[in-house]
């Protein structure tokens, strides 16, 4: 099988397993401050594992939930096996599966899997974004008083938390449309892609979190960096990312002029 099948066989089966429990009691822990898991991520990464391991033995894989694989590795599956666990556990219905496939550090395949709209978007390095089999083409840019901004950051008390998304938000709060949270960095991004969103920003994200979307993203015509302006990777913790280039250029400014002043004054 090709990668990009294995990639989307993968997601849906897990997607699947994701709604079988939705209705069931959890078993929810935190395994660090303000961040749940369920017995859901984890069998649902175990199955994509094994997916993966069927199709291609010698691949490794980084899982939210187990870790393992190495950021390094030449060929690396990146996998969030549920993107949104604390929607999903209290019953907000915004929740995804995501899963890229990295060559050198890069992603190059990614799968975002919707399971409650049943919808899956792909893309694979030079041949376009897709969603339910639907070219997604450039968005028409938008000015900033137009622009509808998803800001996603982790809680204060998250020690990962660099503090730099909201500061970055309300320096665009007087100009943009209206702001969003909608709880999962990798379908938020996703939905950069198609429209329905025209900038994410997200700080102190983990590579499972964007991968999959930067890919889907690049390849809709759409703009994504980190906050350095700098292309993603497996080491990538930040995001930026615009359906045009100076909506992304206008963001990518403040982020860059707020990291400049927090460095000079420590």
């Amino acid at each position: 099988m090709e990668a990009v099948d294995v990639g989307v066989r993968a997601a849906k089966l897990a997607g699947q397993l994701i709604l079988q429990h939705a209705t069931g009691p959890l078993q929810v822990r935190l395994k660090g401050p303000q961040d749940p898991v369920t017995e859901v991520d984890v069998l649902a990464e175990g199955l994509i594992r094994r997916e993966i391991a069927e199709a291609f033995p010698d691949d490794e894989v980084l899982g939210e939930e187990t870790l393992k694989g190495s950021r390094d590795a030449e060929r690396l599956w990146v996998i969030d096996p549920l993107d949104g666990t604390r929607n999903y556990t209290v019953g907000l219905p915004f929740f995804c599966v995501s899963i890229a496939l990295t060559i050198q550090r890069r992603p190059v395949l990614g799968v975002i899997h919707d399971p409650l709209r049943d919808e899956t978007f792909v893309a694979a390095r030079g041949t376009g974004a897709f969603v339910n089999g639907r070219r997604l083409h450039p968005l028409a840019p938008k000015s900033v008083e137009q622009a509808v901004v998803h800001v996603g950051f982790l809680p204060a008390s998250n020690p990962r938390n660099p503090n730099l998304a909201i500061p970055v938000f309300l320096r665009l709060r007087p100009v943009i449309a209206a702001m969003r949270n909608l709880g999962s960095a990798a379908l938020s991004l996703a939905y950069v892609a198609c429209g329905r969103l025209d900038v994410a920003l997200h700080d102190g994200l983990s590579p499972w979190d964007m991968l999959a979307a930067a890919v889907i993203l690049e390849e809709a015509g759409g703009i994504i960096t980190d906050f350095a302006g700098l292309g993603l990777s497996t080491h990538s913790t930040s995001v930026v990312a615009a359906g045009a280039q100076p909506l992304h250029r206008y963001v990518l400014d403040i982020a860059q002029e707020i990291i400049e002043g927090t460095v000079h004054t420590t």
